[in-house]
């Protein structure tokens, strides 16, 4: 059995031709039909590439005589063969996971391609390069300017080195007798910056990543913040019943709702004005996050999105996002497309869709401690009973006695509208853990904390309208 057809490796494998072809087509044996014999080095190289082991030696084949009619075929006593075992096996692999392995591979090279071409002394003007494949150029795998103008690496610059990787994330698509998808990796090299899709943009506005370390590059919104929809309908237990249904399938939903009261929903949106990127942490893995009063959120184009509730969820390797507008007695529609991506879930500045940063500022406020407090009620408004009912919804507040419910709980005691000359406004801060270990750099963890607003000064003295003071982290 030294030497086999194609189509008989490739059954062996149990894979489909294409790919025995296109693993021959990269030994640089040059053989285009399934049906062609190839001679033993030639199939030793296949097995391997396919994962076989060597092919048993024998005596060169040859054609069987006719069986008699009068007898029947030789049987292989039982234990005199070869034990059947597991067979290595090469299946094409679905494409959306195809697609989130080629993404992640693609986000994995970007700071080797910034080492590159930090060492270029003859960048673009603006210093930016494009490292492309696009299907429709010739050649497909290219580097260029914002403009799209070839870019030639000056002496001292490898532009093999530039593609290669980029090819070879695109492999597992050849492999499979399917065609890579486009993707543009832009690298600004003077600012650090990097980004990559599935279409060319000149001035793309995020999601951007530091080019060294691949962390998110938050975008400060430049058009009007988001806030509470004065004068909407407010959200009460009892309406969440017929949402969280409207949103259901029978095979697919939601499996728990959490209700947000309008004061922590003002705390939410105030808290959005910050550039800082907030720790990734979901409260829930699949869970319907609803908003007591409707968030406006608005579009690059002036126009405006009553979100009224969240939907967010996760499995091992991906996460969902989808928001919806929904008043009481209506049906929910969803507003936007779906937002999608590999974990960890990392919020992001992005004008059109701020429910991300969002939602991520209700987490971070409700994992913070001594910010908000939760009630588990029946969606009529009655406690629970000692058994779990899965109909159950939990309602979050700001938490009562504290420094945020003296601004923002209008029932509680504190609550005042009086503001003194010299005023704090709330705002985010990186505390440092110390319990919580170093990081890889040495440096102690730290985690986004919540400062609640404070005065300073002579609180008896009417207030300047001057005199309110922004903290930045």
């Amino acid at each position: 059995m030294g030497s086999q057809r194609v189509f008989e490796i490739a059954n062996e494998a149990r894979t489909d031709t294409t790919t025995a072809l296109n693993a021959l087509a990269r030994l640089g044996v040059d053989v285009t039909e399934p049906t062609k014999r190839l001679d033993a080095a030639q199939t030793r190289l296949l097995r391997a590439a396919l994962g076989l082991p060597p092919a048993p030696a024998g005596p060169p084949q040859s054609t069987p005589p006719a069986a008699s009619p009068h007898r029947e075929p030789a049987r292989t006593p039982p234990g005199r063969g070869k034990a059947a075992g597991p067979k290595p096996q090469i299946r094409p692999a679905p494409k959306q996971l195809l697609a989130a392995e080629h993404d992640d591979g693609v986000r994995r090279m970007i700071p080797d391609l910034f080492e590159l071409l930090l060492r270029s002394d003859n960048l673009p003007p603006d210093g930016t390069v494009i490292v492309f494949h696009e299907a429709s150029a010739r050649p497909e795998y290219g580097l260029s300017t914002r403009d799209r103008q070839s870019w030639v690496p000056p002496r001292g610059t490898d532009r093999k080195a530039l593609l290669d990787p980029l090819r070879t994330i695109d492999r597992a698509y050849r492999d499979r007798a399917l065609m890579p998808p486009n993707v543009f990796i832009g690298i600004d090299v003077p600012n650090k910056r990097a980004w990559f899709g599935r279409s060319f943009h000149a001035n793309p506005t995020g999601p951007f990543l530091d080019a060294t370390t691949l962390q998110p590059i938050p975008e400060i919104l430049t058009g009007p913040p988001a806030r509470l929809a004065p004068k909407a309908q407010i959200f009460h237990p009892h309406h969440v019943p017929d949402l969280k249904a409207d949103l259901s399938t029978p095979g697919d939903g939601p499996e728990e709702a959490f209700l947000l009261h309008e004061e922590l929903m003002q705390l939410a949106v105030d808290s959005l004005d910050s550039d800082e990127p907030l720790d990734p942490l979901p409260v829930h893995l699949n869970g319907l996050w609803i908003f007591a009063r409707p968030v406006i959120m608005h579009r690059p184009d002036g126009t405006e999105r009553h979100v009224r509730a969240v939907w967010f969820r996760q499995g091992e390797a991906m996460w969902r996002m989808r928001a919806f507008a929904a008043g009481v007695g209506r049906e929910p529609k969803e507003v936007g497309a779906p937002l999608s991506g590999r974990l960890p879930f990392v919020p992001v500045w992005d004008q059109s869709r701020p429910e991300q940063k969002l939602v991520a500022a209700v987490w971070a406020l409700m994992s913070q401690g001594n910010v908000t407090e939760s009630s588990r009620v029946r969606h009529d408004g009655t406690p629970p009973g000692a058994i779990s009912d899965p109909a159950d919804l939990t309602i979050v507040r700001v938490k009562a006695g504290t420094k945020h419910a003296k601004v923002y709980r209008h029932d509680d005691p504190s609550f005042s509208t009086d503001r003194p000359a010299w005023s704090v406004r709330g705002h985010w801060r990186r505390q440092p853990y110390p319990s919580l270990g170093r990081d890889d750099a040495g440096n102690v963890i730290t985690k986004m904390k919540w400062i609640a607003s404070y005065t300073k000064g002579d609180q008896q003295r009417p207030e300047s309208p001057e005199k309110v003071i922004i903290v930045r982290p």
